[in-house]
């Protein structure tokens, strides 16, 4: 292991890695041993000093997020209290958000609980802790490519349609796919939504009537579906309960890309109106 001081060399990643652990260490507190002197308090000491620079940290990440919170609360909004129980979860929980686009979304969900209890489960509280800035990314962009389907208020990822085959076998069965890849959305992205517990891990299928219309939404744009061809179905990732939650906090919008190539899709396989 190297003895060389912590000097900062524009020219060296090395030492550029070691300035940036070092500052790490010294922001939470544990540099004692990076010191080129010998350090004069006790671990135990060292230890209570860490514990007070994270309650404190926890301590300011929790009033940013109260104060987001009121700039998006009017006094219309607010109701009695939240739930107790719900309240601990939520400060324990939003205490450790350090990014303010993470905390702008706590402030969402707290904001939002105040106008109505049960917006939010401490299961969806818990998944969002799980999440990145950059998975929340991944997360919006799926909200702007979902659509609601039926009448059902889940949202749906519809990823392409499944023409049968004809009784007959003059047509077979064909496959006509969205490459959600070019809507910013790739699979391994998808994998990890599942794996956060926002998407079901398997594409399912729906068979809209040919004797009634389908609703579908997008966006602001309402569709009434009648399959041009018998037994089109459509296929689509369904998000999870706790996704439907969090996708509450996403400001309503699509992907002018995505929703062109699902209207081609729609108009091609269904009769919409």
């Amino acid at each position: 292991m190297s003895n060389k001081p912590f000097i900062e060399n524009k020219t060296s990643q090395v030492e550029n890695g070691k300035l940036q652990l070092a500052k790490l260490a010294k922001q939470r507190g544990l540099d004692a041993r990076l010191q080129p002197t010998k350090p004069t308090s006790t671990w135990s000491q060292r230890a209570q000093a860490r514990a007070i620079v994270e309650k404190a940290t926890q301590q300011k990440n929790l009033e940013d997020i109260f104060y987001y919170a009121s700039q998006k609360t009017s006094e219309q909004d607010v109701g009695s209290e939240p739930d107790a129980d719900w309240m601990s979860e939520f400060l324990q929980l939003a205490c450790q958000t350090q990014v303010k686009t993470m905390q702008m979304l706590w402030a969402d969900i707290l904001s939002q609980e105040l106008a109505t209890h049960g917006s939010f489960s401490v299961k969806a509280l818990r998944s969002l802790t799980l999440m990145t800035q950059r998975e929340a990314t991944w997360f919006q962009q799926a909200c702007q490519l979902s659509s609601i389907l039926g009448g059902e208020q889940n949202h749906k990822l519809i990823t392409g349609v499944l023409r049968p085959a004809s009784n007959l076998g003059l047509v077979r069965a064909r496959w006509d796919k969205i490459s959600l890849g070019q809507h910013r959305m790739p699979y391994n992205h998808i994998l990890q939504l599942i794996e956060l517990g926002l998407i079901f891990d398997r594409e399912l299928e729906i068979s809209p009537s040919p004797h009634h219309d389908t609703s579908l939404i997008h966006g602001q744009s309402h569709y009434s579906l009648r399959p041009r061809f018998k037994g089109c179905k459509l296929l689509y990732y369904r998000f999870t309960p706790t996704g439907d939650e969090l996708a509450k906090l996403i400001e309503p919008a699509v992907l002018e890309s995505y929703q062109e190539h699902l209207e081609q899709l729609l108009h091609k396989h269904f009769s919409p109106q």
